[in-house]
């Protein structure tokens, strides 16, 4: 089990597999903090990016690539479902399905698939 510190400093046990998306809050979600999902739902916390990648290294596979607002988001690679160039209306990239949700980002599928490989 993964342990993750919520904002007001509780203890959360996750299935660190479970976890499919880190990524850094967006500004009305909270200045400073960090978004982490799972197939619970979610947990923001004020741990950084780089400490919970440290953590989780060894125990899920990541790969980091860049959604549209130029944010870095970190992906677990034995959730993502599909991978596919983005359609026109929303613009260059690539959109990818893990755990269920869709992601958004500017790496072609080749990056994409070159870094999942």
């Amino acid at each position: 089990m993964f342990e993750l510190t919520g904002l007001d400093g509780s203890k959360l046990l996750v299935s660190a597999g479970s976890i499919f998306r880190i990524r850094p809050a967006t500004p009305t979600e909270g200045a400073d903090t960090v978004k982490v999902e799972d197939g619970g739902g979610y947990v923001f916390t004020k741990e950084s990016v780089d400490d919970l990648l440290d953590r989780l290294a060894g125990q899920v596979r990541l790969v980091k690539l860049t959604s549209r607002s130029g944010v870095h988001v970190h992906l677990n690679v034995g959730s993502i479902t599909r991978v596919r160039e983005a359609l026109a209306i929303n613009g260059p990239g690539t959109e990818i399905s893990v755990a269920g949700h869709y992601q958004h980002v500017v790496e072609t599928v080749e990056e994409v698939t070159r870094l999942i490989a």
